[in-house]
């Protein structure tokens, strides 16, 4: 097995474990703690940025020249990566099944691919046309079980 196919691995691996852990922990908190998914949000974001900073403080030079020339893409994930959260969260206040929830909200992998392919021209390769296909295929089966 190549180095590439077990760093693929890998990341599946771990995507789909941060996936079922980090989601059903969030649907708990929405649907049974009643918490709001924005300040749920807001709270893991906050998280995040405190468990960052440090390693900003530690070189703040680093940090800039690392985001130079991406500042405009960041604000812009900055922005519609919570909004698209959000979403999922309020899908599941409002009494969605995280059994379906869940694999809709990876759908946007698979569109980001599609896309990269359509408009940025590039290289999919057959593994990547089947794995969209077996995505679709999940999502289509759960959502009518």
């Amino acid at each position: 097995m190549s180095r590439r196919s077990k760093t693929g691995l890998v990341a599946a691996g771990f995507t789909l474990t941060a996936l079922v852990y980090g989601l059903a922990r969030f649907a708990y908190a929405v649907k049974a703690l009643g918490i709001a998914p924005v300040v749920l949000d807001w709270f893991s974001n906050m998280l995040r940025f405190f468990l960052l900073l440090p390693l900003v403080l530690a070189n703040p030079r680093r940090a800039i020249a690392a985001m130079r020339g991406h500042w405009w893409t960041a604000v812009g994930v900055g922005l519609l990566s919570p909004l698209s959260y959000i979403l999922v969260l309020a899908a599941l206040t409002g009494g969605a099944p995280l059994s379906l929830v869940a694999p809709m909200r990876e759908m946007s992998m698979m569109v980001g691919a599609l896309l990269g392919m359509l408009i940025l021209r590039e290289a999919v390769g057959r593994w990547r046309l089947v794995g969209c296909a077996v995505l679709i295929a999940g999502v289509i089966l759960l959502s009518a079980g």
